[in-house]
């Protein structure tokens, strides 16, 4: 399996000029593979990847390393971590969540857009107020308490499943980010 960073997909996917600048057909699109570097650097995140339950001797210098984790491990990994997250909600609203690691790209790219479907699940349309309302009361540390109690005079009944499922999904995309298991 490979792990693409940023970079490694900005060094594969590049635009060439032709000469002929403003025409769509100006561009054409060259892909190259990913340098050692880029090999090394996946490798090495696979390898340190700490839910694997496997230590990986290193490789000697000047060695081809292989990849120490096949997608089957990081998807145990992830299975794990989404075992050791709490289902009960007093539990749940205990465990301590990193807010070290959330920030607001993890906000817009995962968190904000599971708020909106679920919002519109349980009322029907977008809410983009009620959305950024939420947003701001996770970006401001608020309890889940505290953001349940204010849910509740929107949502009523599904308040109470609604800040659970957000709250385990807070620690799940937090714990993951930290163990290198998505972006």
């Amino acid at each position: 399996p490979q792990v693409w960073s940023r970079r490694s997909l900005e060094a594969v996917v590049s635009t060439q000029s032709t000469g002929d600048e403003g025409t769509d057909q100006s561009r054409k699109l060259k892909l190259s593979l990913p340098s050692e570097e880029d090999k090394r650097m996946t490798d090495s995140l696979i390898k340190n990847n700490p839910l694997s339950g496997k230590q990986q001797p290193k490789a000697p210098e000047g060695s081809p390393e292989k990849p120490a984790i096949s997608a089957e491990d990081k998807r145990k990994s992830i299975k794990q971590l989404i075992d050791k997250i709490p289902t009960q909600k007093e539990e749940l609203f205990e465990y301590p969540l990193d807010w070290s690691v959330l920030d607001k790209d993890l906000m817009e790219r995962r968190v904000k857009s599971w708020i909106n479907k679920k919002i519109v699940e349980y009322i029907g349309e977008e809410e983009p107020s009620l959305c950024g309302f939420i947003c701001s009361k996770i970006l401001a540390k608020a309890a889940p308490q505290n953001i349940l109690q204010d849910v509740a005079i929107v949502l009523e009944e599904e308040a109470e499943v609604f800040v659970v499922k957000m709250w385990r999904l807070l620690i799940y995309e937090t714990e993951a980010k930290k163990l290198g298991l998505v972006k």
